[in-house]
């Protein structure tokens, strides 16, 4: 499922310039497919940078991925649809970055732990522990 849906990447861009970069058939139309396409990919590109440190899929997520998830998809569309700026680069690029210093460490998705994991059934407890004091190799010796 991606992050960002069309609703929300014409919210974010306008719909004059989401006609810019996503009317392949020149027929004043957006190519719905092509933006889908472009969210799901943006939206895989992401989940390989967050597999490194959350859970996937995420059952809650902040909009700032929504809108990370738009800037890669509007980078990639404007460069097949002829919209490119230096504002669309920097976005696509400062959005890929954060995405690095997320995997690496340096960054950190503002969710809780309860938002993060996937639910493996409907109904039922969920038990957390500590990790354990004792071991076989730390009781080796007695």
């Amino acid at each position: 499922m991606p992050y960002a849906t069309l609703e929300e990447m014409t919210h974010r861009v306008g719909e004059d310039f989401l006609y810019t970069i996503a009317d392949r058939n020149n027929d004043d139309r957006v190519d719905m497919t092509t933006v889908e396409h472009a969210l799901s990919d943006a939206s895989g590109l992401m989940d390989s940078y967050l597999s490194t440190r959350y859970p996937l899929p995420l059952m809650h997520f902040p909009d700032l991925l929504k809108r990370l998830c738009v800037d890669i998809a509007v980078y990639w569309l404007a460069q097949n649809g002829g919209g490119t700026t230096e504002e669309k680069r920097q976005r696509y690029e400062d959005a890929v970055a954060w995405l690095e210093r997320l995997a690496q460490g340096k960054a950190e998705l503002p969710v809780t732990d309860s938002e993060t994991t996937t639910p493996t059934g409907t109904e039922g407890a969920c038990s957390h522990s500590h990790t354990r004091w004792f071991s076989r190799h730390q009781l080796r010796a007695f």
